[in-house]
């Protein structure tokens, strides 16, 4: 069985993967069954096919549900909420971080 999934804003394949299997893991297989690189960004609203997790440690449904209980939607990736104007991520690290 296969589902369509329909991505929200700053969300990544791993995050994907985590929503709807509880596991990184599948990650590789959504990306591989789609055409995808784990990389790719994913605009929001997009569909994507979700293969059926071909591995048990795919799926952990512990997860899947302290996520829906809690209406988690896991979005880790760089959009417009995220502004990064400073920290350790805007630093160049030869010139303003210095170790000692």
């Amino acid at each position: 069985m296969q589902n369509d999934y329909k991505t929200q804003e700053g969300q990544t394949l791993l995050d994907i993967a985590v929503h709807h299997f509880g596991s990184m893991e599948a990650a590789f297989e959504i990306a591989a069954h789609a055409g995808l690189s784990l990389t790719d960004e994913l605009p929001a609203g997009s569909a994507i096919r979700l293969p059926k997790p071909t591995r048990a440690e795919q799926m952990n449904k512990y997860v899947v549900v302290a996520i829906a209980n809690r209406n988690i939607i896991p979005s880790t990736g760089i959009n417009a909420l995220h502004e990064f104007d400073g920290g350790i991520g805007a630093m160049q690290i030869w010139v303003s971080l210095k170790i000692g």
